[in-house]
């Protein structure tokens, strides 16, 4: 797929501009949809149809920020899963902890790709993809436990509200706690 690697470069946070950005291997170039090549003689499909040359460049930059730069897995969760025993989790409970929920290993990610993209992306823009990653971190949560502080650029909790399953139990459930640690 072509890209403006210069200003897709350009427009990364210095810690990551020189890492690999061929994130795109399966896709190609329609004029300005992104095709996705079909799999084992199914169809290609249409994974992006861009409005223009810089709504195609923004999405190729976003397409990067999830995979460039490293994530900050220094804080300590609450809660760790442990294993899981007849379909329910066990867990690890922390003393001491800057997060009061159980473990969820895609904030870190989504707190490296919200500042890989404030750097390159419109105001408009970021705050959409703000807004989306605050979705998907409360989806576990009967009422919102994240938000976003924008000038520190982290996840912060709200809510004493737990993670809860399908069924609408509330984790980590009573007797579901096999050390604590501290």
């Amino acid at each position: 797929m072509r890209l403006d690697e210069q200003w897709i470069r350009a427009h990364l946070p210095e810690d990551c501009r020189n890492d690999d950005i061929d994130v795109f291997s399966g896709f190609y170039l329609d004029g300005l949809n992104v095709m996705a090549e079909g799999e084992r003689g199914n169809p290609d499909t249409v994974e992006y149809a861009a409005k223009n040359e810089e709504d195609l460049r923004y999405w190729q930059l976003e397409s990067i920020c999830e995979f460039v730069g490293k994530a900050d897995h220094s804080k300590i969760w609450r809660y760790y899963r442990h294993h899981a025993e007849n379909g329910k989790w066990m867990y690890v409970e922390h003393r001491r902890y800057d997060y009061n929920a159980i473990e969820d290993s895609r904030l870190p990610g989504f707190e490296r790709f919200l500042l890989n993209l404030r750097y390159g992306f419109p105001p408009d823009l970021w705050e959409d993809r703000v807004k989306r990653c605050i979705r998907l971190a409360n989806y576990w949560y009967k009422t919102p436990h994240w938000d976003y502080d924008r000038e520190n650029m982290r996840f912060i909790e709200i809510s004493d509200s737990r993670e809860h399953d399908g069924d609408g139990v509330e984790e980590p459930r009573p007797g579901s706690i096999i050390d604590v640690v501290d």
